[in-house]
């Protein structure tokens, strides 16, 4: 077994800084009948896990395997203080993720996610398939990572080709989800091929996943009279459809290795992955009475304190309105490492393409508006006397589109210098251009006879388009340019400080047009060319000590930011009506102007951090625990007005603290055991513009996250052993503001068990697989309409329900 020399050390009395650097990579290390310990790439070079100073989570290929895990929402649940909401691009495929009480409601995401060394959005879901790890940073990564790892960074590091041997894996499932009506389906291939042998390999992966939808959609059998035999939740007058929010996910990827010489590695790599549903997994909580007509009991009034919670699987409406979308991307890269005698320059090029279309029902949310005025909409308590119900005129979707494309381009130098002294230093650079954020493409929105209602048959907007709710088209492009830099001193063997510095610009200019009904009596709301542009510092200072090679101490401050930008301006309205924009923003601020919704500026956060590293018993337990206090400031928030339009304000300021402890054991030669535990304490400080309460909670932000787990492996005989894994999750609850962020609804906690059992000889295994074995179901986020939301009628994410499988892996 190897060791470097000690680090990493605390120095009496003052702990500073996060993240130094290693002086050489090295490989894992473990004693006889240890844990073995995960190479990660934290620090932009290969180190073993417990010689980072910083609070990191990872799973290995081997625990990705073992327990199952292929997707998002199965590792999440894993990695304390890791928070999310399904509420990004991609209703049907995506979230926000939050690290530490840091979350990205509004504006930029806040923890960075990457795919290997390339920066991506972190709504997307790729595919946890050919896998060597992934990495969870917590705490900003400011330096290292730029804008946007505020919270920490989300890393997905790929299999490279193998040069030398040639390989093949093929893995198959079928599985049951309750409440679906047809059986899940996997299927994932990979093969490797030195095409030159120890020169040039090629590595080709693809995989095929279908997962049955676990809701229904019923709608009236008789529009033309629904407004008054049918209403929605209804038992009669209906007609049904099963297998909604269906989703079929496919993709794969194409990588090449050329090792030009002994020093030059070059891989370029070609990835893609598209996700195709025919619904959202969307569960109706009905809170409003409707006077006993058609209705079943209301699931009652939800309060600020009470959890909002449905485990209603059918999705009841007046019209046969299907819902459902698309998110395909595909990501282009090319890799160049190369190796001198004083440290490894890296080139990492990179082209991100992605198109994300939905398709809502709109129609019971622009009808009530539409005709609340001569007739009652079957929404809130009953009509006054001699008023009667509104017969619906027709049905409608909206659709949105986000399409957009992002270069990026990173090259460093890391040193392996024989002194002291060691560096990370580098360049970087990324142009963006598309329709997002809240800068979409949104096909023209139209309701049957809308024209002849309001306006004698004449067209409400300059395009001359018939019937139009609404329209929008924005244009978004940003530049990012920054150079970044580590240096990494040994004060003393066991000593080390790192200083770090990254300097950011960032440039954004949006242009683009909205119109129709919704933007009130102006024919077309123009937002002409806007461009804002930023630029800054982001220091990091740290102190870590080694008292042996296997205990470490550290301290840090490190500061994170995310950029601003530009947004679709908020049109003014109708004076007088509920669509008074103008109106409503004077009454939340007398300050704010309509201009003032344009645009807004970066935010940025102080993380002060003390932690510890240690393994004991010749690496038989591992113990690793770190505790924060983070000052954030000027934080980027979406402002909702009654009016149906939101922007972005630079609003008030947060607190959090709180911090994570990580055990792992191996308790005898056959039983493993782990245990993650985070606490996070985020609080509004500074209310600003958006009325919240000092003292607040931020939103969706669980207090306490853990998780549990263990591995119990069985000799069968001298060829076939068995691996049995039980795992066990827990988040708290937490409070979700999509629609209204002055009340906010409450998250309840929930509980997730899972297990696999695998029984295999090295090249074929069979394992049975259950995932929610307790079959909770609990609500995720409330749905961010892309119109708006039906009075009294929440939409919620739902989780999958039990689901049980089979799955056979053979490899060559």
């Amino acid at each position: 077994m190897s060791r470097r020399e000690p680090r990493v050390l605390l120095t009496a009395g003052v702990w500073l800084a996060a993240a130094a650097a290693s002086h050489a990579a090295t490989e894992a290390t473990s004693q006889p009948g240890g844990l073995q310990e995960v190479i990660v790439t934290a620090q932009k070079r290969a180190e073993s896990e417990q010689t980072v100073p910083m609070s990191i989570t990872t799973f290995s290929a081997a625990t990705l395997q073992q327990k199952a895990i292929t997707e998002f929402f199965d590792y999440a649940t894993k990695v304390p203080n890791l928070a999310f909401a399904p509420t990004g691009d991609g209703v049907g495929t995506a979230r926000t993720i939050s690290i530490r009480g840091i979350t990205g409601i509004a504006g930029d995401g806040t923890t960075g996610f990457y795919i290997d060394d390339v920066p991506l959005p972190d709504s997307i879901d790729p595919r946890v398939f050919d896998l060597e790890r992934i990495e969870v940073l917590r705490g900003p990564q400011g330096t290292l990572y730029g804008a946007r790892s505020m919270g920490g960074t989300v890393r997905l590091i790929t299999q490279t080709p193998d040069l030398s041997k040639f390989s093949a894996t093929v893995h198959g499932g079928v599985s049951d989800t309750d409440r679906t009506d047809r059986p899940n389906y996997t299927a994932d291939a990979v093969v490797n091929i030195p095409l030159v042998q120890d020169q040039i390999a090629l590595r080709l992966t693809g995989f095929y996943d279908y997962e049955a939808g676990y809701f229904k959609r019923s709608w009236c059998t008789d529009p033309a009279t629904a407004g008054v035999t049918c209403f929605p939740l209804s038992t009669t007058g209906r007609s049904t459809v099963s297998n909604v929010a269906a989703i079929d996910t496919y993709g794969g990827s194409a990588s090449l290795t050329i090792k030009a010489g002994e020093a030059v590695t070059i891989t370029p790599r070609i990835m893609m992955q598209r996700a195709d549903y025919n619904g959202f997994p969307l569960g109706d909580y009905n809170s409003m009475p409707q006077n006993g007509i058609g209705f079943p009991a209301p699931s009652g009034p939800y309060t600020l304190n009470s959890p909002l919670n449905t485990t209603n699987f059918t999705q009841a409406r007046f019209f046969d309105v299907p819902e459902g979308g698309s998110d395909w991307w595909d990501l282009y890269s090319l890799t160049v490492h190369w190796n001198t005698s004083v440290g490894e320059l890296v080139s990492s090029t990179a082209y991100f393409d992605r198109t994300v279309n939905e398709t809502e029902d709109e129609s019971e949310f622009v009808w009530a508006a539409i005709t609340s005025g001569a007739c009652y909409p079957p929404f809130g308590p009953g009509p006054p006397p001699g008023t009667p119900y509104c017969n619906p005129p027709g049905a409608g979707p909206i659709q949105e589109i986000k399409d957009y494309q992002s270069f990026v381009q990173e090259i460093r130098f890391a040193s392996t210098l024989s002194g002291p002294l060691q560096f990370v230093v580098g360049a970087f650079y990324s142009d963006f251009h598309g329709r997002i954020p809240f800068a979409s493409l949104y096909p023209p929105a139209t309701y049957p006879n809308l024209d002849n209602d309001l306006t004698g048959g004449v067209p409400n907007n300059s395009s001359g388009i018939p019937n139009l709710v609404f329209a929008q088209d924005y244009h978004t492009d940003k530049q990012e340019p920054a150079v970044f830099g580590e240096l990494y001193y040994n004060i003393t063997p066991a000593l080390k400080a790192t200083v770090g510095l990254r300097w950011y610009q960032v440039k954004a200019t949006s242009h683009g047009y909205e119109e129709g009904l919704a933007t009130g009596s102006v024919p077309t709301v123009i937002g002409p060319e806007a461009t804002t542009k930023e630029s800054g510092t982001n220091p990091k200072f740290e102190l870590d000590y080694h008292f042996t090679p296997d205990q470490m101490v550290y301290g840090l401050a490190s500061k994170g930011f995310r950029p601003g930008g530009v947004v679709p301006i908020v049109p003014p309205g109708t004076p007088g009506t509920a669509n008074d924009c103008a109106g409503q923003l004077a009454a939340l601020n007398p300050n704010l102007k309509i201009e003032d919704t344009r645009s807004y500026h970066s935010d940025s956060l102080w993380n002060y951090e003390l932690g510890a590293k240690t393994a004991w018993l010749d690496h038989r337990l591992i113990l690793n625990a770190a505790a924060f206090d983070i000052r954030w400031k000027n934080i980027q928030q979406a402002i909702l007005l009654g009016c149906g339009f939101q922007f972005i304000s630079n609003a008030g300021a947060a607190e959090s603290k709180g911090g994570e402890l990580d055990l792992r054991a191996r308790a005898t030669d056959r039983l493993d055991v782990s245990l993650g535990v985070g606490y996070q304490d985020a609080k509004i400080t500074e209310s600003g513009n958006t009325l919240q309460v000092v003292g607040s909670p931020v939103f969706q932000v669980p207090d306490w996250t853990g998780n549990g787990a263990l591995t119990y492996t069985l000799p069968l005989t001298n060829k076939w052993n068995s691996v049995s894994v039980v795992d066990y999750s827990y988040v708290a609850s937490s409070y979700s503001a999509n629609n209204n962020p002055v009340e906010p609804r409450k998250r309840p906690a929930y509980r997730l068990l899972n297990a696999r059992f695998a029984f295999g000889n090295g090249t074929t295994e069979f394992a049975l697989v259950g995932k929610n074995l307790t079959n909770e179901v609990t609500n995720l986020a409330d749905n961010r309409s892309i119109a708006a939301e039906v009075p009294g009628r929440p939409r919620l994410f739902l989780n999958q329900p039990r689901t049980i499988g089979i799955e056979v892996t053979q490899r060559f």
